[in-house]
C-alpha cells in the first residue's frame, strides 16, 4: 500500500459522504477490511476478528477500550464505536499516543453518518500518521478496539446500504 493511499480513502469518505447517505454512491467495505488488514494490527484477516464472539475478542485481542454487550453475540453486532480522534507524541524517537472518544452510533436508531464521520476522522488521523512516519509504527501504537471499530462501521454501512 502507499503511504498516502490511507489518506487518500479518508478524503473520498469526506468528499461522497452525501452521496453514500442518499445511495448515489455506494459503499465498499472491503477497502475499509484491506486498509485494517495491511497495517497488520491483527494476525489474521480482519474479517475473522468480526466474526469472533465478543467474549472470545474480549479475552484474545481487545485492549478494552470498547464496551461489549452480548458476550455470546457476533462481535458484528456490536453497537459501540471507539472514534480515533488524535494522535501525538514524538515520531524521531517513535513514542506516538493515538487519543480515542466513543461514539453512539445508534441512539435513536442507527446513524450511517456518524459512523462515516468515524471512519472518515480515524483514516485521517491514521494516515496522517502513515504519511509522515510509517506502517509499523501505527501498527505498534494504534488499538485494537479502534481498528476493529472502522471495521463494524464499514460492515454496518454496507449491510445499512444493502437495506435501503
Amino acid at each position: 500500500m502507499e503511504r498516502d493511499a490511507i489518506k487518500q480513502y479518508a478524503d473520498w469518505l469526506q468528499t461522497n459522504t452525501d452521496d453514500i447517505i442518499a445511495q448515489h454512491v455506494k459503499f465498499d467495505p472491503e477497502k475499509v477490511y484491506e486498509i485494517i488488514d495491511q497495517l497488520k494490527i491483527f494476525k489474521k484477516p480482519v474479517t475473522e476478528v468480526m466474526a469472533m464472539t465478543e467474549e472470545d475478542y474480549y479475552q484474545q485481542l481487545s485492549d478494552h477500550k470498547l464496551t461489549l454487550q452480548g458476550e455470546h453475540d457476533v462481535l458484528t453486532h456490536l453497537q459501540d464505536r471507539v472514534l480515533v480522534n488524535h494522535v501525538d507524541g514524538s515520531i524521531t524517537q517513535r513514542q506516538i499516543h493515538f487519543s480515542y472518544n466513543h461514539e453512539d452510533n445508534f441512539a435513536g436508531g442507527y446513524s450511517a453518518r456518524k459512523d462515516l464521520h468515524l471512519l472518515t476522522y480515524g483514516m485521517k488521523v491514521i494516515g496522517a500518521m502513515v504519511v509522515i512516519s510509517d506502517f509499523e509504527l501505527v501498527q505498534e501504537n494504534l488499538s485494537a478496539d479502534a481498528a476493529v471499530s472502522l471495521a463494524l462501521a464499514a460492515d454496518m454501512i454496507g449491510r445499512w446500504q444493502d437495506e435501503q
